[in-house]
């Protein structure tokens, strides 16, 4: 028979004296076990503690991480929606500087993004690269950070942030005060430009010169009167071209200039046509630059094969002589 293994025993007894008697061994071994058990539990709290003790502050430090990150995060939002509006008004500007380099047609007027080395060359321009540092604390350059990243890390970001978002502002409100002058030039540029080509580009026949503009004695009725136009003999049936586009306002029989063409070329200015045998066009049309109309001939009062050709601004006569390509 083994021996019994030493231990304790507890009697509870209740206070009134009555009721059973409980008995509870306690071996040493069982003990031992409760004490280790114990002893753990009491560790791992211990341990807890420590760690909350340790991970408090830390925590709050992310906390503050966070809402720099945040705000930063805010921040570069706004400077996001302020590039969409600034890359917005450099696309109108690129439209003006388009329309104004088809008007000027000049291959070095500057335009907008890096310029080339021949628009340098031509400007006077030297490279310069620049020796100002990026933003950083204190004016410096922004360094790596090396381990953890603290809100104090941050502030230099926010900092140079801030600071690209005001001049984005900057600009974005230099470039909406220039917009209208902008704009304003390049569409007076563009009325310009049309009001040029509404002048006579070309010669409206191959010929020769046999009459100007000015007072004359009339062939017809042998009277002094204004001849409002100049005189291009040519042979009959010699293609007659548009001096410039237009739209075709007459193009008819004229007991005078027998059968003639009005070209509307916008801007009160209008060239008529006359005394051809056939006419290639009817009202309305439009026509281009050179666009044939009509053949030389010798209809209404006409002592020969010609073409009478008038230029008028604001329905008034001018010499031809001064406004035809030379």
């Amino acid at each position: 028979m083994e021996p019994k293994e030493p231990g304790y025993t507890f009697l509870v007894v209740p206070d009134s004296g009555e009721g059973e008697v409980r008995q509870l061994l306690l071996t040493k071994r069982r003990i031992r076990r409760v004490i280790v058990a114990a002893s753990v539990a009491v560790g791992l709290l211990l341990s807890a503690v420590l760690y909350l003790a340790v991970s408090l502050p830390r925590l709050s430090r992310y906390d503050g991480i966070s809402e720099e990150n945040l705000r930063l995060r805010e921040k570069l939002v706004q400077m996001e929606q302020k590039i969409q509006e600034a890359e917005s008004l450099m696309g109108r500007f690129r439209i003006y500087d388009a329309q104004m380099r088809d008007v000027l047609s000049e291959e070095m007027l500057p335009g907008f993004g890096p310029l080339s080395e021949e628009e340098m060359t031509a400007l006077g321009i030297e490279e310069n690269l620049g020796t100002a540092p990026w933003p950083g604390a204190d004016g410096e350059p922004m360094e790596e950070i090396d381990g953890e990243i603290t809100a104090q890390d941050l502030r230099p970001v926010e900092l140079w942030a801030s600071e690209v978002q005001g001049r984005l502002e900057l600009i974005l409100r230099l470039m909406e005060q220039a917009e209208p002058r902008v704009s304003a030039a390049a569409d007076e540029l563009e009325d310009l430009s049309a009001i040029h080509a509404a002048f006579p580009q070309v010669w409206p026949v191959e010929g020769s010169l046999t009459s100007g503009f000015g007072y004359r004695r009339s062939p017809i009725s042998r009277t002094r009167k204004l001849h409002a136009g100049i005189d291009v003999a040519a042979a009959r049936g010699t293609p007659v071209y548009a001096v410039s586009p237009g739209v075709v306002d007459t193009a008819r029989y004229n007991s005078g200039y027998g059968r003639i063409v009005v070209l509307d070329h916008g801007f009160g200015i209008k060239t008529l046509y006359a005394h051809n045998s056939s006419l290639l066009v009817s009202k309305g049309d439009l026509v281009q630059t050179g666009q044939l109309i009509a053949t030389v001939g010798s209809t209404g009062q006409s002592t020969g094969p010609h073409l009478h050709f008038e230029l008028l601004i604001d329905d008034k006569a001018v010499d031809p002589l001064d406004y035809l390509p030379r």
